[in-house]
């Protein structure tokens, strides 16, 4: 049975160590940064950018969820467009016991098992690890996007270029690839997570995409790895509807 913490407890990592500076986006201080000769505009015009073409997923994949004195897996069906997504929850077994539909404004839970149905703001700090999800679409997860007017300044090593954001956090980029490594945001910009690796980067129908993504906590105390196990990019319909028996009464929380 997935009980209501363990949920939570996937929802916070699911998009989750804040900075001070966008100096500290990287865990590697010794690396060498100076201003870049490249400016903002050419450094993006390197990036992939499929903010125009890619407008839903749909796939499979695995969370493995770490935090103090604890570790969970879990196995997810999941399905996003622009607008909403939708995780099913299963155990080992394959046994779904809970999912989540969220929007830009809410976050509608059903606990399959225990038969509830809740639903919460986004903005409703009791419930700030399940709020965090509702903050980043899936399809923004798989593709964190980045324009000329989220970026201040760029810097660059032999290796990397660094781009402070506006919000104060920053994204590393790695010269040979020009594929984003990390992401890391301030606590200050009110987000629900605050350090976000991509890794294993595959070609995918033309779209390069991370298969691995490993999500922090506020805190940094807990983390989610979560491993893609298959992807359909595009789908002409996509299952985005959370079936709630009718005779169960949502709760507004």
């Amino acid at each position: 049975m997935l009980r209501f913490t363990k949920l939570a407890i996937f929802t916070l990592c699911l998009l989750s160590i804040a900075c001070k500076t966008s100096m500290e986006v990287t865990d590697q201080p010794n690396i060498d940064y100076k201003p870049s000769d490249t400016s903002i505009a050419e450094i993006l015009d390197q990036i992939p950018d499929y903010s125009e073409s890619l407008w839903a997923v749909e796939g499979k994949g695995r969370a493995i969820v770490s935090e103090p004195g604890n570790s969970e897996r879990f196995n997810i069906d999941f399905a996003s467009d622009t607008a909403l997504s939708l995780l099913k929850i299963k155990n080992r077994l394959g046994i779904e016991g809970g999912a989540m539909l969220v929007d830009p404004d809410s976050i509608l839970m059903y606990f399959k098992v225990d038969k509830i149905a809740q639903k919460v703001s986004i903005n409703d700090g009791r419930l700030t690890s399940l709020n965090e999800l509702a903050s980043i679409n899936l399809i923004d997860l798989l593709h964190f996007n980045l324009s000329v007017n989220s970026v201040l300044e760029a810097y660059e090593s032999d290796d990397h270029y660094l781009l402070r954001l506006t919000s104060d956090g920053g994204a590393s980029i790695g010269k040979k690839s020009m594929l984003i490594e990390e992401v890391r945001q301030p606590f200050s910009a009110g987000l629900a997570y605050s350090k976000i690796i991509y890794e294993n980067y595959g070609e995918l129908d033309g779209y390069t995409l991370p298969r691995k993504i490993t999500i922090f906590s506020n805190d940094g105390a807990s983390k989610v790895v979560f491993q893609i196990r298959s992807l359909n990019l595009n789908p002409l319909s996509p299952d985005l509807m959370l079936n709630i028996p009718s005779n169960i009464i949502i709760d507004r929380l």
